[in-house]
């Protein structure tokens, strides 16, 4: 009971690996922003995109150099730190936290390339933006001096403020894509800096409006040798497994969003809504407990699962097997999933309130369903897995 007699009713708040003191720096300043962020959300999505000063404020809190390498002076953190202060952020608003974790992402796979390669694209310091498409949809035609790149790549978050682009290309040799015994064509990933980036404002979507995802395209863009990666799955290497393990950022950003929508709805609850034609408050409602706590539980089983694996995932880097990543991608996919339906219920329970743009609830529920959009929340990685487990050949997803 609080002081006035009533019953509180509080979300389930991590009481994880982030609650450590002093392990991770950027978590602690994160916090202290959180709830300006909350303030600003409307803003960012509003705006399309992360206004000025919190770009700043979040470069400050160190969140734009946590997978930076240390050589250049970034805080290269283990992942489940990262995913920590990804789900903070996100329990603030999703937009802010999906921009922050797709530079993670494309600091993950920048320091898979050579190092000459590395020292371009972090010469400004650990700071750099970086921005990219992991889907291949460009083409790359090998010269004399590197690659000759042309394409078009869509989803590309933050692509605005970016200054270098990882962008995954075809191989085209003469007039055709050579394909490897698998079917796959050859792919590459090339590290391209913005001043042959044009970005095409394509980003009018349904959630996640504030990341600023839009198209980009190139025109026959010169690349250096030295700055491109392989990425097919036979021989990639540290790209491959970094790429899989990458998936486990959007889990953290779905569950960071889903701790948020419960306690939005907490919120409605303990202010006194009493549902039409009801007699008691919704928080004194049997049913309303009931599936509040059902929610409540999902949400803990997901970030269990999501730190287990990512746990794991970093005792083993260096060592990734297609089993593993499997395993990585099926562990988004699930926690997404959960996620999802964790949000599905509050903006259910919190009945006709939920409906209006006003409602915070009414964005995470689209923020949540445009993630589970993202190709890491498909049900391929299951059937990989499933695949995988008994020795068969098949399953549809990437390895």
């Amino acid at each position: 009971m609080d002081s006035t007699g009533q019953r509180e009713i509080r979300s389930a708040h991590p009481t994880h690996y982030t609650e450590e003191k002093d392990v991770n720096p950027t978590l602690a300043r994160v916090r202290e922003l959180a709830t300006h962020v909350t303030k600003r959300a409307e803003e960012i999505e509003q705006q399309r995109g992360l206004p000025d000063d919190l770009v700043d404020d979040l470069r400050d809190a160190g969140c734009f150099r946590m997978f930076a390498p240390a050589s250049h002076g970034g805080d290269q953190l283990d992942l489940p730190d990262v995913l920590a202060v990804l789900e903070e952020l996100a329990r603030a608003d999703a937009a802010t936290a999906w921009t922050v974790g797709q530079v993670a992402l494309s600091h993950l796979i920048v320091r898979c390339g050579p190092a000459e390669a590395v020292e371009d694209v972090f010469a400004d310091g650990p700071d750099t933006l970086v921005a990219g498409a992991v889907a291949p949809k460009g083409r790359a035609r090998h010269t004399d001096t590197g690659w000759r790149v042309t394409g078009q790549w869509p989803f590309v978050t933050g692509s605005p403020r970016a200054s270098w682009f990882y962008l995954s290309c075809v191989v085209v040799t003469g007039r055709s894509v050579p394909v490897g015994d698998d079917g796959v064509p050859a792919t590459r990933i090339l590290y391209v800096p913005a001043r042959d980036i044009r970005v095409l404002d394509t980003w009018r979507v349904l959630g996640l409006r504030g990341t600023a995802s839009h198209d980009v395209a190139v025109e026959k863009a010169r690349v250096p040798a030295y700055r491109a990666v392989v990425a097919e799955s036979e021989q990639g290497g540290e790209a491959v497994h970094r790429i899989a393990e990458s998936s486990l950022i959007i889990g953290s950003i779905a569950v960071g969003l889903a701790d948020g929508a419960l306690a939005d709805l907490v919120q409605v609850a303990a202010g006194g809504k009493r549902p039409a034609l009801s007699a008691r408050r919704l928080a004194s409602a049997p049913v309303f407990q009931d599936r509040l706590g059902e929610a409540q539980t999902v949400l803990r089983a997901a970030r269990a699962l999501l730190y287990a694996e990512a746990s794991e995932a970093q005792a083993s880097a260096g060592t990734s097997t297609a089993l593993h990543r499997a395993r990585l991608r099926a562990t988004a996919a699930q926690v997404t999933s959960l996620a999802g339906q964790v949000v599905d219920t509050a903006h259910k329970l919190a009945g006709g309130t939920a409906v209006y743009e006003t409602s915070p609830l009414q964005r995470r529920l689209r923020d949540l369903h445009t993630a589970t959009q993202h190709f890491v929340a498909g049900r391929d990685s299951y059937a990989t897995l499933g695949a995988l487990a008994v020795g068969a050949e098949g399953g549809s997803g990437p390895l």
